[in-house]
């Protein structure tokens, strides 16, 4: 571990915390959403019909704008920590090109002050060395950016589910009729 250290230079201990971060928030929602119930025995769903047939006496635009309203504080829920993985997926990979050009520059300054003929393979152990804050930056990245795309894509679909049978029901209090199919 301590060689890892040196050769990553003083950039290791931010992408350390981000890695570290990450790896909690994935874990998180993870868990989070494959504990989430099924739509049809949603505790909030329940919660939600149970608002619009409380308030089946309103209009229906006013109606809406209510189950908006609750609809928006469980978008919170579903989304919560997704931003935060954006976050060290942008801002990993800039720490590691951060730590690459600093290790470029102790590299060509290590060279510069050489009398005489500079062999190749210093540059390349410089370069090296350099680099591997970039490739650490960026496994710390794809990851995060990979899992936070599916876990938005997976509150995107729960949300459009609950505004579609809610919506349909709300339909239902104003007369509509609707084949129970269509909306699977």
């Amino acid at each position: 571990m301590p060689e890892i250290i040196s050769q990553i230079g003083p950039i290791f201990y931010p992408l350390l915390a981000f890695s570290l971060l990450g790896a909690a928030l994935i874990i998180e929602r993870l868990v989070f959403f494959l504990r989430l119930p099924k739509i049809d025995e949603s505790k909030n769903l329940k919660a939600l019909e149970k608002e619009l047939q409380d308030n089946a006496d309103l209009e229906k635009p006013v109606r809406d704008e209510l189950l908006s309203f609750h609809l928006a504080d469980l978008k919170s829920e579903l989304e919560q920590g997704i931003h935060l993985l954006r976050i060290i997926a942008v801002l990993s990979p800039m720490l590691g090109l951060l730590g690459t050009v600093l290790g470029m520059i102790e590299a060509f300054k290590d060279i510069s002050e050489l009398e005489g003929a500079v062999a190749p393979s210093m540059i390349a152990d410089g370069l090296w060395s350099a680099m591997l804050t970039t490739v650490y930056g960026l496994s710390i990245a794809l990851p995060c950016l990979f899992s936070a795309f599916i876990f938005m894509r997976k509150a995107e679909k729960r949300l459009e589910k609950f505004q579609k049978h809610l919506n349909a029901q709300s339909l239902r209090i104003e007369g509509a009729k609707f084949n129970e199919e269509i909306l699977k």
